[in-house]
């Protein structure tokens, strides 16, 4: 069954209005973003770009002011015959931390949800494997699972080659088509199914933020005379206290 192709806008979006918060939802990051980065595709906007996280502690991906980023990057097998993937980054390195979480798009043409990606959630430690600190940082890791993995229906113009990686295997499937010649000729654009890339992922990264306010306790005079304590819980107000 085919997945929805999303729609990509003539101009890429490279700036956000002021207000604009880039908060896309599980499934429009697997199905908007990283479906079509895996084959090469245009995409709806600029937002997400291409990092190797590997390379770098998660605090120096961040621009300064920003609290979280997502990005484009690929996975490196940690052994070359083996399934696990390298989690060494930077002074440190990253460790899976709960159960991963399904990601499913819509009913597509009135059936089943499909399973189209994973969401694992990952927090960094500082220092080598296993004696590290953590220091909490978060990294959401989007992965093509299930559906999302089936091949993606990708326009090319008939003129040119950018297949990217996948060019030879691109060209094989257009040879087999008894009216790619034409297409050729008349330099149509002709769709081509490419396997996505399960080594791209998304990383949201951010910074975890202590949602426990810290308590602070004041103290004003009540009518009877006696101080009576006031707690404080958004940080504010006069440390003096508040004359009843």
């Amino acid at each position: 069954m085919a997945l929805p192709q999303p729609a990509v806008s003539a101009a890429s979006i490279a700036h956000a209005p002021p207000g604009f918060k880039f908060r896309p939802t599980d499934e429009e990051i697997i199905l908007h973003y990283l479906r079509p980065r895996t084959v090469n595709a245009p995409l709806p906007s600029s937002f997400i770009v291409d990092v190797d996280v590997l390379s770098h502690n998660p605090w120096e991906l961040l621009p300064e002011g920003s609290m979280e980023k997502y990005f484009f990057s690929q996975r490196v097998l940690k052994w070359p015959l083996g399934n696990h993937w390298n989690r060494a980054a930077g002074d440190g390195h990253w460790k899976t931390s709960g159960k991963d979480v399904p990601i499913f798009c819509g009913r597509v043409n009135g059936g089943e949800p499909l399973m189209i990606g994973s969401k694992k959630t990952l927090v960094f430690y500082h220092g080598k494997s296993d004696f590290g600190e953590n220091i909490e940082w978060v990294m959401q890791e989007y992965s093509l699972v299930g559906a999302g993995l089936t091949p993606y229906r990708v326009m090319r113009p008939s003129g040119s080659n950018h297949f990217g990686e996948s060019s030879s295997a691109a060209v094989a499937i257009t040879e087999k088509n008894d009216n790619t010649s034409e297409a050729l000729n008349n330099n149509a654009k002709f769709p081509i199914l490419l396997n996505p890339d399960k080594s791209w992922i998304v990383s949201h990264i951010y910074k975890k933020r202590n949602h426990m306010p810290q308590v602070i306790a004041q103290f004003y005079n009540s009518a009877e005379g006696g101080q009576v304590p006031f707690y404080n819980f958004l940080e504010q107000g006069n440390s003096r206290g508040v004359r009843k």
